[in-house]
């Protein structure tokens, strides 16, 4: 009656079927980087890290410099209009027959003998430029 000594032999069944054999497995660690090749690495990615941003910063400058070089282009042309519409404003205000009617509307009389002749005219050889009526003799 062993099974007495043992106690149920339902209960001794359970309790083998509990007991795990366990076997060793060997694991293998696979080396890791060494040392000094993780620094080469880092340093290879830092410089590559620090070159396009340095392409980066050309460029913004890049474009800096061209966005001034058009808005400078543009006042150029804005302001060669303007120099050419003063240029055409000057040309009309020193038209002779608008300074004659100018000086006359202000109470000026026009004496002939008094104008300053600079240059030749056309069709003439002779010069005069001298302020004096032509009756009087020239001061030197």
């Amino acid at each position: 009656m062993s099974y007495y000594y043992r106690g149920n032999l339902a209960v001794e069944l359970e309790q083998q079927s509990r007991t795990v054999t366990k076997t060793k497995r060997t694991i293998r660690i696979k080396p890791t980087i060494p040392t000094g090749e993780k620094l080469l690495y880092l340093l290879f990615i830092s410089i590559t890290v620090i070159g396009l941003g340095l392409v980066g910063v050309r460029y913004s400058q890049i474009s800096q410099y061209n966005y001034d070089i058009q808005s400078m282009k543009k006042e150029n042309r804005l302001l060669a209009e303007k120099n050419a519409a003063v240029k055409l404003q000057i040309e009309q205000m020193s038209n002779r027959d608008r300074i004659q009617s100018e000086a006359e509307s202000q109470g000026m009389v026009f004496n002939p003998a008094a104008v300053h002749v600079i240059g030749q005219a056309k069709g003439t050889s002779q010069v005069q430029a001298s302020s004096l009526p032509a009756t009087q003799p020239q001061q030197h």
